[in-house]
């Protein structure tokens, strides 16, 4: 007992410490940070002036669309302005032709509620998170107001009509805001982010070098980039305007960038506790790099594909193993624009279909998994429907919304978001929305006070929304309670049982979805990571036997179709691995290990990927057809070993036997031998496009050997220490 009673206060204490470093590094202010906070400030605080002038009806909803819009570009902005616009109409459209046709009788309103929420999370799985959102927010939106009795008829129209309104009015303002503020302010987030990281780990490499120790300022960016990650900069690259080619290109460009900082974190720390000198050949290698990366970040800044970077020999010695990996890594960012000239040559990409995006899913209607979940989270919802309105308390309507915003298709990521919106409503509801009605609300008496008031605490929350994907969404849950409850009429709220409705709501919404989203369907997040990512395995081995697809045309449109459906699987993988964190049980410790290592597997899938997909752009316009038969055969060889290994991966991956693997760079020099040896043969210069085709072969080799070595030798180490296979992909299907 004595024993377990000291041991109870270190893991107190060392849990205090890693939450408190953990909230320091999220909130520490970052290049960019400042200029979104106080634009998204100043949108919300000048709509939030409109409503209360003008006493427009539903105000909440449209101040917390100036904090969800995109803010990369004006263009982007206002794109993603016009969109929600656009769906909050259709949804308007649908309340008001399916409400009126079954308002009249209580149980076909009741059917038109079950449906409406039906709907509202169906489309959550079958069409992009940026158009269900705003949808289901209109649809859940408007159903407490239909079930207002005191109102008349054209009241209920009215006010559902204004939720369209109100956000139409919050896009404007945000867009004129992003349009003034760009003028003044014209660089990116997206560039001054990928910048800073580089020049982090540059400054590393040649504090290492001159035998310095880092300076603190470095050494907090360092910490900080390493613990925020790239998340936020890859959202910022899908929402740019660029080809779809170019944005998965850039965005395995930040993906090694991100794995550059925390390996260059990793470096420091080795260097900082060896405490001795760096030996004259590392000091070499390490100020021969921060060159590359200086070059690297100079031609990413100017918009310029960046030149191939020459890595050390591998037989270099090396005291630092690190740095050895920084180079590789670093040496894989020029490889993912590989093939490419300039960045406007991706306006129209080959690859790029013409057409307009698929608006569903391509198993939209074929997969029961999309209507399963819709299932789960209509009966959650529904549960909270009849017992706010069974017990006639309408202040808890928001339990409602909380099912919808909560649901997401694995039982981590809605533990993440259920934890993050109570401890949001917390915050904004209890202590600054109840706090400022007894303390501050009550010795206001104009809306210049209250203006300050809301000022401050939308900056508070947008501040905390800039963070992180692990804490990003909390800032917005704050924001949306505070709007809440001083939203909803045109008078300082001084009245607490509006707080008192919508936190209870919150918590009858997040309790409703623990006991029944939670247990009906599910799977686990880690097994939800691990099928991902063997189906992208797979995915990548089809994509390379398309290339000998005689159809031309069939092949394109396969290709595009596979690349679509990896990239989206590149964003699932990213998105359970925090979810991950949040699963416990006997098996945490052997699923964070999964996690840890696919995580370290990712990036070069990434850049294999696109280097691949540069190869696909090439042959499109100069096919294999057009060279010698020979050099023909030897192509479509290495394509097959490419499948080969790929799928030997996803084999070793699923826990499955392998059987012989061809060694891919065997595989590629012998494509360059038989180059080689036919135009000597023929005794002529080698063809421009053969030595291109040569050049990619010798890429794609340096990605993917030593991939395969690194899951291979992880699966046989796991088989030496348990003495038989780690199974690491369970049999649940994919969802």
């Amino acid at each position: 007992m004595a024993a377990q009673g000291a041991t109870l206060p270190t893991s107190i204490d060392e849990g205090g410490r890693w939450f408190w470093n953990f909230i320091k590094q999220e909130l520490t202010p970052y290049p960019g940070r400042t200029w979104i906070v106080g634009r998204i400030t100043i949108s919300a605080t000048i709509f939030m002036v409109l409503v209360m002038t003008f006493r427009i009806p539903s105000g909440f909803l449209g101040a917390i669309f100036t904090l969800l819009l995109s803010r990369e570009n004006p263009t982007a902005t206002f794109r993603a302005g016009i969109r929600t616009i656009v769906i909050f109409l259709v949804g308007s459209v649908y309340t008001a032709f399916t409400v009126r046709m079954l308002i009249d009788d209580p149980l076909t309103h009741f059917l038109w509620v079950a449906l409406s929420i039906f709907l509202s999370f169906y489309m959550l799985r079958i069409v992009d998170y940026g158009t269900a959102g705003p949808l289901g927010f209109i649809v859940l939106g408007a159903i407490p107001l239909w079930d207002e009795t005191t109102l008349n008829l054209n009241t209920k129209m009215e006010n559902t009509l204004w939720l369209a309104g109100v956000v139409i009015l919050a896009v404007v303002v945000t867009v004129a805001v992003e349009y003034i503020f760009r003028r003044v302010h014209p660089t990116t987030d997206l560039t001054e982010g990928i910048e800073i990281r580089l020049q982090t780990v540059e400054t590393v490499l040649r504090s290492a070098a001159s035998d310095r120790v880092l300076d603190s300022d470095w050494q907090k960016k360092l910490a900080l980039y390493s613990t925020v990650g790239t998340s936020r900069l890859r959202r910022l690259i899908l929402r740019s305007e660029y080809s779809s080619h170019f944005k998965a290109q850039t965005g395995t460009a930040i993906a090694l960038v991100g794995r550059l900082v925390d390996i260059a974190a990793s470096f420091q720390l080795t260097v900082s506790e060896r405490r001795e000198v760096m030996h004259d050949a590392d000091r070499q290698r390490s100020v021969r790099l921060a060159d590359e990366v200086e070059k690297l970040r100079d031609a990413l800044m100017q918009q310029r594909i960046p030149e191939e970077i020459k890595q050390s020999s591998e037989d270099d010695s090396v005291s630092f193993p690190f740095l050895a990996t920084m180079e590789r890594t670093a040496a894989l960012i020029p490889q993912s624009f590989s093939g490419s000239e300039s960045v406007d040559t991706f306006i129209a990409a080959p690859l790029d279909d013409p057409g307009a995006a698929p608006l569903f899913v391509a198993d939209a209607f074929s997969n029961p998994a999309h209507v399963y979940f819709a299932l789960r989270g209509t009966l959650a919802a529904l549960i909270c429907y009849i017992t706010y309105t069974a017990i006639n308390w309408p202040g808890l309507s928001t339990s409602v919304v909380t099912c919808f915003i909560t649901a997401l298709s694995t039982i981590g990521s809605s533990r993440q978001k259920q934890v993050l919106r109570l401890s949001g409503t917390f915050i904004g509801g209890i202590i600054f929305g109840m706090g400022a009605q007894v303390f501050v609300l009550p010795y206001l008496d104009g809306i210049t006070g209250f203006t300050v008031l809301f000022a401050v605490v939308t900056a508070i929350s947008a501040w905390i929304s800039t963070a992180s994907a692990r804490l990003s969404y909390l800032g917005v849950q704050l924001a949306l309670a505070f709007y809440l409850i001083n939203m909803q009429e045109f008078t300082i709220q001084t009245s607490l049982s509006i707080a008192r409705d919508r936190v209870f709501g919150v918590l009858l919404g997040l309790v409703s979805m623990g006991v029944f989203f939670d247990l009906l369907w599910v799977k686990n997040a880690v097994s939800e990571m691990q099928s991902v990512f063997a189906s992208n395995l797979e995915l990548f081995a089809e994509l390379a036997e398309q290339l000998l697809e005689k159809d031309q045309v069939k092949a394109i449109r396969r290709i595009r179709h596979l690349r679509d459906q990896i990239n989206e699987g590149f964003q699932a993988v990213t998105a359970q691995s925090d979810a991950v964190l949040l699963e416990f049980g006997p098996s945490r410790q052997q699923k964070l290990e999964i996690r840890k290592n696919i995580l370290r597997w990712q990036p070069a899938i990434r850049t294999l990927l696109l280097v691949q997909i540069t190869s696909v752009q090439y042959l499109v316009k100069n096919p294999l057809t057009d060279l010698p038969e020979p050099v023909a055969e030897a192509g479509v060889e290495f394509e097959q070993d490419i499948a080969q290994v790929m799928r030997a991966m996803a084999s070793e991956v699923s826990g499955k036997g392998v059987s012989a693997v061809p060694d891919i760079r065997v595989s590629a020099e012998r494509l360059q031998e038989k180059i080689r040896q036919y135009y000597q043969d023929i005794a002529s210069p080698i063809a421009p496009q053969a030595t291109d085709i040569a050049g990619l072969a010798e890429s794609l080799a340096s990605v993917l050997s030593p991939l395969y070595e690194d899951i291979h030798l992880t699966f046989a180490a796991a088989q030496n220490a348990d003495g038989a296979r780690l199974q690491y992909l369970q049999a649940a299907p994919r969802s």
